[in-house]
């Protein structure tokens, strides 16, 4: 769908226990005279409370995935519905504006990336605090989500440190929470753990347990089998297709053997 054709998102049912509802959808990219599927027809539903991770080597089209569900991107067609009000009330992204994706990212949609994409020149907190800015919340409420935050994460020793003072996986935890603060439907994350060393793996896999088991709503597209074992399900990828599923929830220490 092109720019021209879009408006504003019209309201459609969808079932309340639903956050995010897939159907059909494809994303091309045309390189030289050549046409890539980086999506063919992928359908998914991810629930309240459910931790679903999608696994497939490098150019599957994982991030393609990430991209469109966190618009980030439009695909060429499908539909792309979130229950926006968490009661039954949902929106099709891929009919909503430049402006309106904008809106679902800061709101709706909780980004964790496998580079960070921390700014450098802001602090911990600053970082973790800046979606509130930009949907101009409150100062004192700022500051109290921020704290209690960061306190989870195990970073409150840290929040005025800058991202050149933290380790990767310091980092990835300031990312967690940013993505966490604005209280969004879903957290996607992409490649979490890509960058990081087995130990680092294991405590943010942790973390993402302890998310899943207080409510929220995470899809992780990762490379790494091995860490996609503990979701409630694991979806292969590959060249643009799901090809398989199966049962996931083991325990992140018998993974790694600890």
């Amino acid at each position: 769908m092109n720019k021209e054709q879009r408006s504003t998102a019209r309201a459609v049912r969808i079932d309340p226990d639903i956050v995010l509802d897939v159907h059909d959808l494809i994303k091309t990219y045309t390189v030289g005279n050549s046409t890539i599927t980086a999506l063919n027809k992928v359908s998914l539903t991810v629930r309240k409370g459910e931790f679903i991770a999608i696994q497939g080597p490098s150019g599957s089209g994982k991030t393609t995935l990430i991209n469109c569900l966190g618009a980030l991107d439009f695909p060429d067609s499908g539909k792309i519905i979130y229950n926006v009000d968490n009661k039954g009330m949902g929106l099709d992204v891929t009919q909503m504006t430049n402006k309106q994706h904008k809106k679902m990212r800061l709101r709706k949609i909780g980004l964790i990336f496998q580079f960070y994409n921390l700014f450098p020149i802001l602090t911990a907190y600053e970082n973790v605090e800046l979606p509130m800015v930009l949907d101009k919340k409150d100062p004192k409420v700022r500051e109290e989500k921020v704290r209690n935050l960061l306190k989870r994460i195990g970073l409150d020793e840290r929040m005025e440190h800058l991202p050149t003072q933290m380790s990767g996986g310091e980092q990835q935890r300031v990312t967690i929470a940013r993505a966490l603060v604005n209280e969004p439907l879903i957290i996607l994350a992409d490649e979490p753990t890509g960058e990081l060393d087995t130990e680092t793996t294991t405590n943010i896999m942790k973390i993402f347990l302890d998310l899943k088991n207080a409510g929220e709503s995470i899809l992780m597209v990762t490379h790494n089998r091995r860490i996609a074992e503990v979701a409630d399900r694991i979806i292969t990828l590959t060249d643009g297709e799901f090809v398989g599923e199966k049962i996931g929830g083991k325990p992140i220490e018998e993974i790694y053997n600890f």
